[in-house]
């Protein structure tokens, strides 16, 4: 029987984006290394339903929350909600994401805000407040490189990950802080991008590894991320892409 809410065995992991691809089997793969889960979902909560029930069924505590980022002060109220139903967290993973994709002309001032509302400020809320033993931010390839569309995406990751810098130093020696820069995966927010199976094909054929990242992929790596085993390692960006950026 897992223990209450804020009993010294308890251990909280909070995932953001829990009803997207990625960020469901990250949380899954957390409960399954013994973590109680607190799951943050926004547009799909129905799809962190599953999630839910297999943590429960393994035995796990759930706590399940629903913010849109984008809305002012969003951030600050879903971290008041998590610290009063858990006690305190020892993971954080970021996982939700939005943006618009458009070429920069076409990108308006709300666009802008979005974006970066989305993607870069719960981290800087969920982690200053909550201070968990470890964070993990989900970037991805665009933060280095030109993508097409993704430029307002792009930016957004390229800020989340100098955060990180900043909330490694902050935040330490209580929390390490650390980012995942994440090649392209084959899911449904890859077919968002401008010609995506093209660019799928090309991206696959060009990776020393021979294949696209995978959710699991993603979720092994974050597992090792906040496991003892990456005690030293704060303040940095993990490309995990399979090599494709080695390459011009």
């Amino acid at each position: 029987m897992s223990e209450p809410a804020g009993s010294a065995q308890a251990r909280w992991a909070m995932v953001t984006g829990a009803s997207g691809e990625i960020g469901a089997v990250v949380a899954r793969r957390l409960a399954d290394d013994g973590y109680d889960l607190a799951l943050h979902s926004f547009r799909h909560p129905q799809a962190a339903a599953v999630v839910v029930q297999a943590a429960r069924g393994a035995g796990r505590q759930v706590r399940t929350f629903t913010a849109n980022f984008a809305q002012p002060r969003a951030s600050d109220r879903l971290a008041a909600q998590v610290l009063d139903a858990t006690g305190g967290l020892d993971v954080l993973v970021t996982a939700a994401a939005s943006g618009v994709m458009r070429p920069v002309a076409e990108l308006t001032e709300k666009h802008w805000s979005w974006t970066l509302a989305v993607n870069v400020h719960p981290l800087a809320a969920l982690a200053t407040r909550l201070r968990p033993r470890a964070c993990v931010a989900l970037s991805s390839t665009g933060a280095a490189r030109a993508v097409p569309g993704y430029a307002a995406v792009g930016a957004s990751k390229a800020a989340l990950e100098s955060l990180v810098r900043s909330l490694a130093v902050e935040l330490a020696p209580a929390s390490r802080v650390n980012a995942l820069q994440v090649g392209l995966v084959d899911s449904s927010a890859a077919q968002l991008l401008p010609g995506a199976d093209q660019l799928l094909a090309d991206v696959r054929a060009r990776t020393p590894l021979g294949r696209l990242v995978s959710a699991q992929d993603v979720a092994a790596t974050v597992a090792w991320l906040v496991s003892e085993q990456a005690a030293m390692l704060t303040g940095s960006t993990i490309v995990l892409d399979g090599g494709r950026a080695l390459l011009l």
